[in-house]
């Protein structure tokens, strides 16, 4: 019979207290969010196995010699596949722990348990070679040891998936998971500590304190880092899936963090991004930084591709300290090209005539009045010129008006076709027509709207196999003194039009 050992089991019952005052703190705290239940679950078990395990070093009556030792083995073949499932959980790993999964996870322990308790039926658990006087299980048959093999793979398996987890995180999420991989090393250390025989109770097993001082770990990231109450899956929920591009800077304006979008766009994954300067990735930063200020919220445009017309609406809010020192900022920006897009159409709508795609009558006075006041700042004259197409009606009566549209857009783009990049364009009304000249006088306008009227008169426009001849008009005026108005250019432009039309069409006359 093993000899009590009241300060051992004392140590492993105030341990087991421990651990069932932390599962109901997870329990109380932090019941419905991902890694709680399995948390819980490893830490119950923690005390059961710790529990269990003092009552037998204490000495107590008990039915069989090893009666607590073997029920001690429940919390022993239960922690390592919980702790396994909680790895899963808070590593985002949610998608294997399917029922069939879970169910599959959990038969191995219950068959070792089972076959554990009827070993004297069949001896494949303890295989005769259990030692008397002793508090642990050394040596034992093929089932002790596949269960040895499994619940060290479990445990490995778990220890990689949170060191990987904590490579791709940051911020308050890769301290949390630093907590728990700390709190999983001092398992595998015992191991090594076992192994090496340097343990302090030679005939006891020291697996209990290493685990509930992982569990003490798990406490430490629950309170200080408040684990489970925003975990890094729900970053990956949230972050992960947004269709924003996101992109955490620390006060050196290296990245952090960053979302796939932001990957997207930037033509980089976050493990190639993260820990570079921001500027490396994103060229446009700089031209962003430099109209910005680090601690405070900022608002930018920026067009990325102007190929594409990709234009991005930036907001970037810095970051601070609980003493409110500056550690960086957090760089959100939406992809606004078809608000954009729209946009323009909307200009369009509001400045183009809809047929010719010249500029409309209410967004020519627009254009005309800027022209006057450059014009005055300047001292420099501009010319009108009023075009009208000859016998338009006739088109249409005897084309049809599809026809009259056609010949409509034909002028239009002969017009724009010979004229400057910076003269202005409209339709004025009907088949009429209004063009501004920059920085023109009456002579050389004369000498364009000759130009135009003959480029037109030799354009001919086909329709239905026919081949239609158009001619125009033109009234000529110049903007000449600070007297003048826009609507007093126009007037003396129309006289001029009129008396081309009453001098037989097809011609150019200037206003005196």
């Amino acid at each position: 019979m093993t000899p009590p050992n009241i300060l051992y089991s004392t140590a492993l019952l105030t341990a087991g207290l421990c651990c069932f005052i932390v599962g109901l703190l997870v329990l109380q705290r932090r019941p419905f969010t991902p890694g709680s239940v399995p948390l819980m679950v490893f830490i119950l078990a923690m005390c059961w196995w710790d529990v269990s395990y003092g009552i037998f070093w204490g000495g107590v009556i008990k039915p069989s010699p090893y009666f607590w030792l073997d029920i001690s083995y429940i919390g022993v073949v239960i922690v390592p596949a919980t702790f396994f499932v909680f790895a899963m959980q808070i590593s985002g790993q949610q998608e294997w722990l399917k029922k069939p999964f879970l169910i599959g996870l959990y038969v191995e322990p219950l068959l070792v348990l089972l076959l554990m308790w009827t070993d004297p039926l069949h001896n494949l658990f303890f295989a005769g070679k259990r030692l008397e006087n002793t508090g642990m299980i050394l040596n034992a048959g093929p089932v002790f040891w596949g269960n040895v093999v499994y619940s060290y793979l479990l445990l490995f398996v778990t220890f990689i998936l949170l060191v990987r987890r904590f490579m791709a995180t940051s911020g308050i999420y890769r301290r949390q998971l630093g907590v728990v991989i700390a709190g999983a090393g001092v398992t595998w250390l015992n191991s090594f500590i076992f192994i090496a025989g340097l343990s302090p109770f030679p005939n006891a097993d020291n697996t209990p304190f290493s685990f509930t001082l992982a569990a003490f770990a798990f406490a430490y990231a629950l309170l200080r880092y408040r684990m489970l109450d925003v975990v890094p899956v729900a970053r990956d929920t949230l972050i992960e899936g947004m269709s924003d591009g996101v992109l955490v800077l620390d006060a050196n304006n290296r990245i952090v963090d960053m979302n796939p979008e932001a990957g997207k766009l930037l033509s980089t994954s976050p493990a190639g991004a993260i820990g570079r300067q921001v500027e490396e990735v994103f060229s446009h930063w700089v031209d962003i930084d430099q109209g910005s200020v680090k601690t405070s919220k900022t608002r930018a445009e920026v067009l990325i591709e102007k190929e594409m017309n990709t234009y991005l609406d930036l907001q970037i809010s810095p970051l601070f300290d609980k003493r409110r020192n500056f550690i960086g900022r957090l760089v959100v920006w939406h992809d606004i090209s078809n608000l954009k897009k729209i946009q323009a159409d909307l200009e369009k709508l509001a400045t183009q005539d809809s047929l010719t795609h010249a500029y409309n009558r209410r967004h020519f006075y627009t254009l005309a009045e800027v022209e006057i006041q450059r014009s005055l700042r300047s001292q420099l004259p501009f010319s009108v010129i009023l075009v009208d197409i000859d016998h338009f009606k006739d088109v249409n009566d005897k084309y049809g008006h599809k026809a009259g549209d056609q010949a409509l857009v034909h002028f239009t783009k002969v017009c724009i076709q010979n004229l400057r990049q910076v003269d202005i364009f409209a339709r004025f009304g009907g088949e009429e027509f209004v063009i501004v000249l920059p920085e023109t006088a009456m002579d050389q306008a004369k000498v364009t709207a000759e130009r135009i009227r003959k480029i037109v008169e030799s354009a001919a426009l086909n329709i239905d196999d026919q081949q239609l001849k158009i001619t125009a008009s033109f009234g000529v005026s110049t903007f000449k003194s600070e007297e003048d108005t826009l609507e007093h250019l126009l007037q003396k432009a129309d006289k001029a039009l009129y008396a081309a039309k009453n001098k037989g069409r097809n011609r150019v006359v200037c206003a005196e």
